[in-house]
């Protein structure tokens, strides 16, 4: 009888092995991309792009899903046993596109000239109607539907088996 040393495993027995964080992020990130891909094939990208014209655009996207990343990253963090529930995760991933598109609206400044002084002045709002626009242009902008996509496929792709994982035969 051979022993644990002797034994081969055939390379289609191969399972890919990780880190909890690294699966994490990987399940994250496909859902970004995937999320990003349906918000450009229903125009949701060219909407955006429509309202943060020139040079604000590729600033505004890379902090706002940065924020977003970060948000649905410690949402999963949160599920460790199993998939995440799929209408506490949708509503949540909505939040966190809204907040995310607030952060955005307040940092994409920054990479400019003079961006830090930019930031402070965008923060001092003189009416109350200032404050209502600045909070109501990512509802506009539809970046709680980008979030609320990203959740959606976030939930699919965690409850989709593993193509990596070995199979009983």
């Amino acid at each position: 009888m051979p022993s644990d040393s002797e034994t081969h495993t055939p390379p289609h027995g191969l399972k890919l092995r990780s880190s909890r964080g690294g699966t994490r992020l990987l399940l994250v990130g496909a859902s970004l991309v995937l999320a990003y891909g349906v918000a450009f094939l229903t125009s949701i990208i060219r909407w955006m792009n429509f309202w943060l014209r020139g040079p604000y655009f590729v600033p505004y996207q890379a902090i706002f899903l940065s924020a977003l990343m970060i948000f649905l990253l410690w949402w999963s963090s949160r599920h460790h046993n199993g998939p995440p529930p799929v209408l506490s995760t949708v509503i949540y991933a909505i939040a966190a596109g809204y907040t995310a598109g607030v952060i955005a609206m307040v940092l994409y400044p920054i990479f400019q000239p003079d961006g830090l002084q930019q930031v402070l002045t965008a923060l001092q709002f003189p009416t109350l109607e200032a404050a209502i626009a600045f909070f109501w242009f990512p509802v506009r902008l539809l970046t709680w539907l980008l979030g609320g996509i990203a959740g959606a496929m976030l939930v699919v792709i965690s409850r989709r088996p593993s193509v990596l994982e070995r199979r009983p035969s």
